[in-house]
């Protein structure tokens, strides 16, 4: 019931945000709980930041108050005290939120913190970037989409691209069909939009249109 409550509390305050900060607790790693609330922004179209808490005292070797679960010691055991080899595993569980910048932090002492608010800045410009429509079209015009690895019976030939929005930044291809898009195309597309343009913290929406 608690787990229960703690999402729908964490879908409330979601519908009133721009961006979430996503706050692991380092010494458990990503919960069952953090990347169901993680999907739900993802999937609402917020940005998002996560923050590993507790770093200090994975980095030190500190145990948690308590008794702990033979579960609990196996897991703590297998955790990486490097932070590039933690933020991969991070990465690795929660792979729908590959945009999102991690920072480490330690609440209980301050480390890191600082760091929080001039992420949120940098999140918040890119979730409201705007990229003017030739530019984009010329960006489209060095695309392979041949790389994308597509059905051929799911192919659409594109015309033109142009962004429709900001917050999350939501680009519509006109194409000769009116299809959904191949899931490869989303992921190519939006892989080399994040490489031209950034948009950083923030997930990208796609639409399609046939042109008329």
């Amino acid at each position: 019931m608690a787990e229960k409550l703690s999402v729908v509390m964490a879908r409330k305050h979601l519908d009133a945000a721009d961006i979430a900060l996503l706050v692991i607790d380092a010494t458990e790693g990503v919960s069952a709980l953090d990347a169901t609330i993680a999907g739900y922004a993802h999937e609402s179209g917020r940005s998002v930041i996560v923050i590993v808490n507790k770093w200090d005292l994975v980095t030190s070797g500190q145990k948690k108050p308590g008794r702990e679960s033979k579960a609990t010691r196996i897991r703590e055991s297998q955790t990486p005290t490097d932070r590039e080899a933690y933020e991969q595993r991070v990465r690795y569980d929660l792979k729908f939120l590959n945009y999102a910048p991690v920072l480490f932090v330690s609440a209980a002492t301050g480390k890191g913190v600082e760091k929080i608010f001039p992420a949120l800045e940098q999140v918040a410009a890119e979730r409201r970037k705007r990229i003017p429509t030739a530019e984009m079209n010329r960006f489209l015009k060095y695309i392979d989409f041949e790389r994308a690895s597509v059905p051929a019976r799911q192919q659409v030939k594109i015309y033109y691209m142009t962004q429709a929005g900001v917050s999350p930044p939501t680009f519509v291809l006109f194409t000769n069909r009116k299809v959904n898009l191949h899931f490869s195309y989303q992921r190519f597309l939006e892989n080399q939009l994040r490489k031209a343009f950034g948009f950083v913290g923030s997930p990208i929406w796609i639409k399609n249109r046939a042109r008329a």
